[in-house]
């Protein structure tokens, strides 16, 4: 093996490669060396046929001459505009003295749309492959690092008997937006809103101390987190800093919503302040139409699609949440205490801008008293209606807590439940533990969240159950009919195009859904319930590998068409016409659908069943 095929046998995506490939690799290479400061692609110029590998020495990308990468030996550039045929999207510039295998198309293309290559094919086709650092931050995108890498600036910890005017000066010297409150096991925090707000508009004093100031104890997050669940969780809170500690619960930072997403791209907060602060229908109408704007914004910003999502989720449960409140005050106080659910995909925090609404409520009170139930469901109608009024949909199938069956009291719902789980074969079982095992409480989860999750951990014993749910997986099919390399359906109003969602995200979560609770998991993501499964053995690693990778494809691909459509002021839909997809992913779809068709055939077998793929 000659020394461009033992090099290109470590750097990933070839390293999958066997030997007569890397041969044909490196005989097709060219060596091309360059001169720190040399120019070797420049932003805007035209679609290149090659893609670069770093042999030695290192490049620098720049956006309109703002350095925001630096990539060293056996890093790879060039490619996403090879495989898009968008325009060169970044400067490219020899950082010092640089020798680089230069490749060609013919020879890049057949290796990225291997299955191994996947990783790299999902953020080439974003275009967020290359564009791996964002306001200054060196390394990958904030929101896919773990928050312990994020933060930086010296941490501000007083004591607290600190006055107000001796952190406030700390603060200045340090640059902190925040000042931590050390109470020996607990932290407090004091932010510069709180100075404005509890010191300032409330004429106290400078002299105040910070124990009469400050928000105790502080919500942490540990350093491990990645940035992308914490910049939800920043937003489920409401808050705009977030303590960080190691596992030691020694503090390492303190990160801020600015560290997760540039100024631009922080419209989701003005969202959920706006829906927080409205104070009737009209308010969070205005409030949710801020949100696709939004959306175009975190996008345009790079933010990842699952975070999108959780973005979509977070925004709604603040809309759901808000609604109850409005209810409230109109309805009174309830005659008992009662949970809200939120099912599908918002409970999942898999949302998309199409996303409607489903969702249930169980109150723990007795199931005959009928003013209890008068008063839950006048609840619900204005609370499913108000969240269809701000633009989200009802569940056209009815999977809403105005809908008597999605009401019950406790006892109620724990009855039925173990009556879907002892008697699947009664009308609607399968369909209606498929909804509402998804369950999530945004609203009163200590009434009965615990008990409902308990109530559906014992499936994992209901044999028959789970093989009819498993026959339910298998329902959606991934579209593997295929014309000249292009994914259609076969009929109807959307002949011609891929159905993103029906042909390649249910499969997934079905499957996903079904395995987790033969493992003894209920509410979760799909991403975690195949984690679950992995770990039960419920289904093989192999699979779940291949459901993970497609999973992780189909998100982005829907993400992006129904953004685009935002974009266009179109309403969102899940049809994805075949032509506005490149060769390699259409080419790497077809793969993906018919992987997932090996792993449902596979799953068919083991149940015996005569249902077959093509």
């Amino acid at each position: 093996m000659d020394e461009v095929a033992g090099f290109m046998k470590t750097v990933a995506p070839f390293d999958g490669l066997d030997e007569s490939d890397l041969a044909a690799v490196a005989a097709a290479s060219e060596t091309e060396s360059y001169p720190a400061g040399a120019s070797i692609l420049v932003q805007g110029a035209d679609p290149t046929q090659f893609a670069w590998v770093v042999r030695q020495g290192a490049v620098e990308l720049a956006d309109e001459g703002r350095v925001i990468d630096l990539m060293g030996e056996g890093e790879m550039f060039g490619h996403r505009s090879m495989i898009t045929g968008d325009p060169v999207s970044l400067t490219v510039t020899a950082h010092e003295d640089t020798v680089c295998y230069r490749l060609p198309e013919h020879v890049v293309r057949p290796v990225l749309a291997r299955p191994s290559a996947l990783r790299h094919l999902v953020m080439s086709v974003s275009g967020r492959y290359e564009l791996r650092a964002r306001e200054g931050v060196a390394g990958a995108e904030p929101t896919r690092q773990p928050v312990g890498e994020i933060v930086h600036g010296d941490v501000v910890l007083c004591q607290p008997t600190t006055t107000v005017r001796d952190a406030a000066q700390r603060m200045v010297e340090a640059n902190s937006s925040s000042v931590l409150v050390d109470l020996g096991a607990d932290l407090g925090i004091v932010t510069d809103n709180d100075l404005r707000t509890r010191v300032v508009a409330a004429g106290a004093g400078p002299e105040t101390t910070l124990a009469d100031v400050m928000t105790a104890p502080a919500r942490t997050v540990t350093a491990d987190r990645s940035g992308a669940d914490v910049l939800l969780e920043l937003l489920d809170s409401g808050l705009h800093h977030l303590p960080v500690v190691d596992a030691r619960r020694n503090v390492v930072g303190v990160v801020t919503d600015s560290d997760l997403i540039g100024v631009a791209a922080r419209s989701p907060f003005q969202v959920r302040a706006a829906i927080t602060h409205a104070t009737d229908a009209d308010g969070l109408r205005e409030a949710m139409a801020r949100l696709p704007q939004a959306l175009i914004g975190l996008h345009d910003a790079r933010i990842p699609a699952h975070t999108l999502s959780g973005v979509i989720a977070s925004a709604h449960d603040a809309l759901t949440r808000r609604s109850i409140e409005l209810a409230e005050a109109e309805l009174g106080s309830p005659p008992a205490p009662y949970t809200w659910f939120a099912l599908g995909s918002f409970a999942r925090r898999e949302a998309y801008p199409d996303s409607d609404q489903d969702n249930a409520i169980a109150w723990n009170g007795p199931p005959g008293d009928p003013d209890q139930r008068a008063w839950m469901s006048a609840l619900a109608e204005r609370v499913v209606g108000g969240i269809e009024a701000a633009g989200i949909p009802a569940c056209p199938g009815g999977a809403v807590a105005s809908m008597g069956l999605f009401a019950r009291p406790l006892a109620d719902w724990e009855r039925v439940a173990g009556s879907w789980l002892d008697d699947p074969d009664q009308e609607k079982a399968l369909i209606l533990v498929s909804v509402v095992v998804d369950g999530r409480a945004i609203w009163g989860e200590d009434v009965a969240a615990t008990r409902m999750r308990t109530a559906f951990a014992r499936a994992k014993n209901r044999p028959r159950l789970l093989r009819l749910l498993e026959s339910f997986a298998l329902a959606d099919r991934p579209p593997t009919g295929f014309r000249r390399d292009i994914v259609v359906e076969h009929d109807g109003e959307h002949r011609g195009t891929l159905d993103i969602k029906k042909g390649g995200l249910l499969p997934i979560v079905d499957l996903a859904r079904s395995a987790a609770m033969a493992a003894g998991v209920s509410a979760a993501s799909t991403p975690a319930r195949l984690n679950a499964a992995e770990a039960a053995g419920t289904i093989p690693a192999d699979d779940v590998a291949v459901l993970r990778d497609a999973f992780d494809l189909v998100t982005d691909l829907r993400m992006q068409h129904q953004v685009q459509q935002l974009r266009d002021g179109r309403p969102p839909d899940n049809h994805i016409d075949p032509a506005d997809l490149t060769q390699l992913v259409r080419t790497y779809l077809k793969d993906a659908f018919q992987a997932v068709a090996r792993v449902q055939k596979n799953l068919a077998k083991s149940m015996h069943s005569p249902f077959g793929v093509e």
